[in-house]
């Protein structure tokens, strides 16, 4: 591939998202050639056909040949938003396997019984590295919906709105959120000079710092992540994510057919 490209996704100059690699093979032609192998059949070129036929796969939830292609991202992110990209593995969603006599999911495998199959994460230590730690400090505080969704969250607040938090304002909060994530920083270099190892003195750290995460996933789990995390009920932060992963493999999804209303449709 070429030099990767960054994009900039929190614009902050510290959240960065870049497509590091992806299959040399035609992705396109193999998801239509695993396509027909359910009529033994192939193709040596895709055309416009077949675009129709890999739209239509989408578009009717016949996802399973595009989980014959791969992507490999590098992203620099809070560690809050990472938690939430764990679950886009590689292909394996619906895959089972006998363990002890029961039949699980191969992610439940995975985590149980410390296996490899289908992981597709790898991130930096916190017990080996103690690199210069950062803090994500969102640029307007959003509040909490009056709809009773516990996992969104409502409009952007007004700087001249008081609320329930000892009476302080938007700025006074984010105030506090700064010195609390530097107080917390200082008892951790503090603990970490004093001999505490790493792996300890990490349990003070909070969410939003920020960790970097080499993630390879399927053409399937991309499609599957831009569906839910493009959606306007998605977190702010992984919603631009989304939108920055969707810039980069923008060029494939048109080969494919595949349109950014197609990923909206199915997540409405």
């Amino acid at each position: 591939m070429t030099q990767p490209y960054n994009i900039d996704f929190l614009d902050d100059r510290k959240s960065v998202v870049s497509l590091v690699d992806r299959m040399v093979q035609d992705f396109a032609l193999k998801v239509t050639n695993v396509a027909r192998v359910s009529y033994d059949s192939s193709k040596s070129e895709f055309t416009d056909k077949d675009k129709k036929l890999t739209k239509f796969l989408w578009n009717n939830d016949h996802t399973s040949p595009f989980r014959h292609s791969y992507y490999t991202f590098q992203v620099k992110l809070p560690l809050s938003i990472a938690r939430q990209m764990t679950k886009y593995q590689v292909g394996s969603t619906f895959r089972m396997v006998e363990a002890n006599g029961e039949e699980v999911f191969i992610d439940e495998f995975d985590i149980f019984y410390d296996t490899d199959k289908g992981c597709s994460w790898n991130e930096v230590s916190g017990r080996y590295t103690q690199t210069s730690i950062e803090f994500y400090y969102p640029k307007e505080l959003r509040s909490n919906p009056g709809h009773g969704n516990k996992q969104s969250s409502g409009e952007y607040v007004n700087p001249k709105d008081k609320y329930d938090m000892g009476h302080l304002y938007p700025e006074e909060i984010s105030e506090y959120m700064e010195d609390s994530c530097q107080k917390a920083l200082y008892l951790y270099n503090r603990m970490v000079d004093n001999g505490v190892a790493k792996e300890i003195a990490r349990g003070i750290l909070p969410q939003n710092i920020y960790t970097k995460v080499t993630w390879t996933i399927s053409l399937q789990a991309v499609l599957h992540f831009l569906r839910q995390r493009l959606e306007s009920h998605a977190q702010w932060e992984i919603q631009q994510l989304a939108k920055g992963i969707y810039e980069l493999v923008k060029p494939d999804l048109d080969k494919l057919g595949i349109t950014l209303e197609d990923l909206c449709e199915t997540s409405a």
